[in-house]
């Protein structure tokens, strides 16, 4: 199964979709061929240009942000003498022109644990040049962990420490990394996690302090935590406690509160379908577990990635039967997918209006369910990814009596 679906929204316009482009067509238009499992929304810094990984491929689609057109095809399968790629969840930009590739399960010389794949990318030629590899697995005596699959990865590009990049690993722990010379800076053992033992997620840069980085963890069989990681020293400066309520972290933004300038941490869990928000400099909780489905009567929303602007916080819809990642025993019978928004005053006052959601085009994919994972904004658009597939892909090997060409 490959393509899928982007589905625009345009903040400044009617509440309907400005766009939908068909993933597998747009990869057919450049001539590379359609993947599997579409995940992340990932915009470069001038906001030109949007990768889109491929959660169940080794493969990322750049596109430009305009047009919508796919322009540059990466390919991570054997990328370089002895790496062989795996499974690209998510990755990161470093400036305009240079993307590393989360691959979770790929090796380096035979060493499985996941590896991050650099490319320098030329607009011009419409290709990509891999640069370097770093092997994670190794990463493991270090941490303290039996393994690693690494899951995200994020920076803070503010200033002097923006070559320094947090790694999050769905096996525990995690790492810093220079993205510059593609070697870890310092591994973070699992002790200094606490309760979280797995499930490392997303991790996002404090919006004024340039050596911070806030890193959330979550699962749907064990704790959730954000933690504040200082870039510079290295370490973990803060440990947010998350409620009890809390099942399944799963997105994470920054809010500044337009009255007080204070920043809060917002938080939504997938499984328990809540938004919890953190006062950030004291950590406390002023909004503990909201029920993002009250306001509907009955579980609809079972939210993934979200994005925060201007007072909305946009959140990707899951399907009734997900795509990826989430568990048999945490599907919602009813879950809508699609783009829901929800309106928060200074922050901490969340509340739904008329226009609380925008609905896929079901009929788009009979086959399969419609599931939106990745969310994010692109310049004064909102993209959303639906990862259910829009066709397929065949692979033939075909044996001919007739001699090979050769010049």
């Amino acid at each position: 199964m490959a393509g899928g679906t982007l589905y625009v929204y345009g903040v400044t316009q009617e509440w309907k979709w400005k766009q939908i482009v068909d993933l597998g067509d747009a990869a057919i238009a450049r001539g590379c061929t359609p993947r599997h499992k579409p995940h992340m929304v990932l915009p470069s810094p001038n906001q030109s240009y949007v990768a889109v990984s491929y959660t169940g491929d080794k493969f990322v689609h750049i596109l430009h942000s305009d047009t919508k057109e796919v322009i540059i095809c990466l390919d991570a399968r054997h990328p370089a003498p002895g790496v062989t790629g795996g499974a690209v969840h998510t990755g990161e930009w470093f400036g305009d022109n240079h993307f590393v590739m989360v691959d979770m399960t790929g090796s380096v010389d035979g060493e499985a644990g996941g590896v991050l794949h650099k490319w320098e990318l030329d607009f011009v030629a419409g290709v990509g040049y891999y640069r370097d590899a770093l092997a994670i697995g190794p990463t493991a005596p270090g941490r303290n962990t039996s393994a690693t699959k690494p899951i995200a990865m994020g920076s803070n590009p503010l200033g002097a420490y923006s070559h320094l990049s947090f790694v999050t690993d769905a096996k525990g722990a995690g790492s810093i990394v220079d993205v510059n010379t593609m070697a870890v800076v310092k591994n973070i053992p699992l002790s200094e996690f606490g309760a979280c033992t797995g499930g490392g997620l997303w991790v996002v840069p404090d919006p004024e302090d340039e050596e911070v980085v806030v890193a959330q963890y979550g699962s749907q069989s064990g704790a959730e935590c954000l933690y504040k990681i200082n870039l510079k020293d290295e370490r973990i400066h803060q440990t947010f406690a998350l409620p009890d309520g809390a099942d399944d972290a799963h997105g994470i933004a920054f809010c500044k509160a337009s009255s007080s300038g204070k920043y809060y941490l917002l938080n939504t869990n997938r499984a328990s379908a809540t938004l919890d928000v953190l006062d950030y400099e004291t950590g406390d909780v002023v909004v503990d577990s909201f029920d993002l489905n009250a306001h509907f009567g009955a579980k609809v929303l079972q939210p993934d990635v979200v994005y925060y602007r201007d007072g909305d916080l946009y959140m990707a819809a899951r399907g009734p039967e997900p795509v990826s990642a989430v568990k048999p025993q945490n599907f919602f019978q009813n879950a809508t997918p699609g783009l829901f928004k929800l309106q928060l005053t200074d922050c901490v006052d969340p509340q739904y209006s008329e226009d609380a959601f925008l609905l896929t085009q079901l009929d788009r994919v009979p086959a399969i369910t419609s599931d939106v994972h990745g969310a994010w904004g692109v310049g004064d658009e909102v993209w959303a990814i639906d990862q259910a597939a829009t066709g397929s892909v065949q692979t033939y090997e075909i044996f001919s009596k007739c001699a090979a060409y050769t010049e």
